[in-house]
């Protein structure tokens, strides 16, 4: 499988699929799960450690955009290449936003608890990570 495979997958997402994994998901978008992360290997290898650590990855398309999320806490050391590379937007999985008021005054033992994704927005046409 290449990056023609993910680019597929984004042309068949639909709005009538659409899964709730975020309880406010600031992209709007309809997520699919992958697991074969060794796709990443090829166009986002600063996300594969935690794909691999997790087991999966999730692509997603809303009305404007294609995005990557790689799985991982809201801890420096699970950021993809520290959001150098475009992983900026960190969300909490769907109940994992009420252990804490907000992402500037969380805690460090509560960012180790709460699970969620690193986002980036992904162009289509290149495969390439930038930042949302």
């Amino acid at each position: 499988m290449d990056g023609q495979y993910l680019l597929q997958l984004l042309g068949q997402l639909s709005r009538k699929n659409k899964q709730a994994v975020f309880a406010h998901d600031e992209t709007d978008c309809i997520w699919h799960r992958e697991t074969d992360v060794a796709l990443l290997q090829q166009f986002c290898r600063e996300g594969y450690p935690m794909a691999r650590k997790y087991g999966h990855f999730i692509i997603g398309n809303s009305e404007e955009n294609s995005y990557i999320g790689i799985p991982g806490r809201f801890l420096l050391a699970e950021q993809p290449a520290g959001g150098r590379t475009g992983f900026t937007l960190w969300q909490p999985l769907r109940g994992g936003e009420e252990l804490y008021d907000s992402l500037e005054e969380i805690d460090e033992e509560t960012a180790a608890l709460v699970y969620g994704y690193w986002i980036a927005r992904l162009d289509p046409q290149t495969m390439k990570v930038e930042e949302v």
